[in-house]
């Protein structure tokens, strides 16, 4: 008896731990129509350490929430890189009333195309993100679905 309960016990938290883990990431991988989407979501201050973020995106938010910077990188299928696409993304907080959505600034890391924004948080997660994604050839935009826990956060 003791046996199944142990065997139950850990598939149990290896179900747990699996459901939970594209919650819990900061980055990730998504694909969609052909489309490879990685991201990642980085405190503001780590990026302002190498990139000056006024000159990225504008203006800084100064709203007292903690500071995201919201990274995408696409790919076609057969792994070249996507340069001249319109991203947006659309920020969900839980009880918080979600923010229009935000054009991804077109930047240039390490010699490759991504796109980026800064995000204002209230809360240490989890964030929900809407990416949606416009190539030149196609008519429709291509959702994306994020999940994602503050970078600040100490534990998951």
């Amino acid at each position: 008896m003791s046996a199944i309960r142990s065997t139950l016990f850990t598939l149990s938290t290896v179900l747990l731990f699996t459901l939970a883990a594209p919650v819990a990431s900061a980055q990730s991988r998504q694909e969609r129509e052909g489309v490879l989407l990685y991201w990642g979501l980085v405190p503001a201050a780590v990026v302002s350490q190498k990139h000056a973020l006024e000159e990225m995106h504008g203006v800084v938010p100064k709203d007292g929430g903690q500071n995201h910077h919201l990274v995408v990188a696409l790919f076609r299928r057969d792994g070249t890189r996507i340069a001249d696409a319109v991203v947006r993304a659309q920020l969900s907080e839980v009880g918080i009333v979600d923010a229009p959505p935000k054009y991804l600034t077109p930047m240039v890391i390490d010699g490759q195309a991504s796109y980026g924004q800064l995000f204002s948080t209230a809360k240490d997660g989890p964030y929900r993100f809407r990416a949606w994604v416009k190539l030149p050839d196609r008519s429709a935009e291509i959702e994306f679905a994020i999940s994602a826990w503050s970078p600040h956060r100490e534990t998951r």
